[in-house]
Order: C-alpha cells, then structure tokens, then sequence
C-alpha cells in the first residue's frame, strides 16, 4: 500500500486545517492508499456532484463520491475515517422545502453532517433550484480519543472537504460556507 501526507489523501480535500485535523483524529502523519476508487480528487468529487445535478429528477440514483482516510499509525486496528459526498435539490422528493442554506448536524456519535446550497453557473444551479450538496463524515476507529475531544475536528475535516468542493464548483460565495470551520452554525 501508498503512503501519503493528509494533503495527498482525496487530493485537495483536506488542506491546512483539514489535513491537521485528520492528522490528530487518525493518529497518523502519514496515511494508507487502500483502494484508488475510495480516494478521488476533489475535481472528481466536483465533478460527481455536477453530473447529479444535472440528471434532474434521477439525482438520487446517480453515483456517490466517497474519500477513505486510512491512518498509517494503528497496531492491532487501522485507523480510518470516511467522507461521502451527495447532491440532492428541489428535483429529490426527499429533500425537504425547508432545506437550505448552510446547516450541520453533530447529533450522532463520531458523524458530522454538513450540506450547503451551491448556485454555480458551472453546474447549471440557479437560486430557484440550487445543487444541494450534502457531505457526512463518520470515524471509523474505536481506539480514537473519542468525539468529546474530537469534534472539533470532526467538523473541520468536514469544513475542509465541504469548501474544496464549493470552490471547485465556483459556488456563489462558496455556497454561504465561513471561511473557518468554528464558524459554522451550531449544530
């Protein structure tokens, strides 16, 4: 297996902050290539994100983009984290009416949810019918520090990724995301 630096893991997902934060969830300065397909590039994950936007009604069914950290550092188990990336819009009977703008859940143990609305004339989104772009991290690790002394990480991994993405798909004002992650709304 490759090993690689945070910011070599999904290229481009996890800079500055995000890849130190990773760094300390995982315990690991260096991280496992497991599986080329769990490791896109944040074009990639742009690019999945905009090829389900514009299917309209069939969103739901189109592929899924998914980033598996894997800590170079564990002994008896391998520390890993998992990111995935889906687009919903107005086009999804189970995207609620009320779904909109920057929203973040911590609700479950050692999982952060983040979605935002992109308005992206590279997608094809408009005001009216914006790209729903829903990302959810989850550690995979039992042997971790645990979410009491991670969740602030938790959410700038997800923060991280969450921008990558917006920037790449030249979200109007990266799709009302804060440029730091203890920014974000309460969740």
């Amino acid at each position: 297996m490759t090993r690689v630096a945070a910011d070599q893991v999904c290229a481009g997902l996890f800079p500055g902050d995000g890849g130190r934060a990773l760094e300390r969830v995982l315990e690991s300065k260096e991280f496992l290539l497991r599986n080329e397909k769990w490791n896109p590039d944040v074009r990639s994950v742009a690019q999945v994100m905009e090829n389900a936007y514009r299917s309209g009604g069939r969103i739901r069914q189109m592929p899924q983009s998914s980033c598996e950290v894997s800590g170079a550092g564990g002994v008896s188990h391998i520390p890993t984290a998992l990111v995935r990336f889906t687009a919903s819009s107005k086009w999804d009977d189970s995207s609620a009416a009320s779904d909109h703008g920057v929203w973040v859940s911590t609700r479950e143990s050692k999982v952060v949810y983040l979605a935002y609305d992109c308005v992206s004339p590279r997608v094809g989104s408009a005001m009216d019918a914006p790209l729903r772009v829903n990302i959810m991290f989850q550690e995979q690790w039992q042997e971790s520090k645990g979410e009491d002394i991670l969740r602030p990480d938790y959410l700038a991994i997800t923060h991280s990724a969450a921008l990558a993405v917006a920037k790449e798909l030249r979200c109007v004002d990266d799709g009302g995301l804060p440029a730091r992650a203890v920014d974000l709304p309460a969740g």
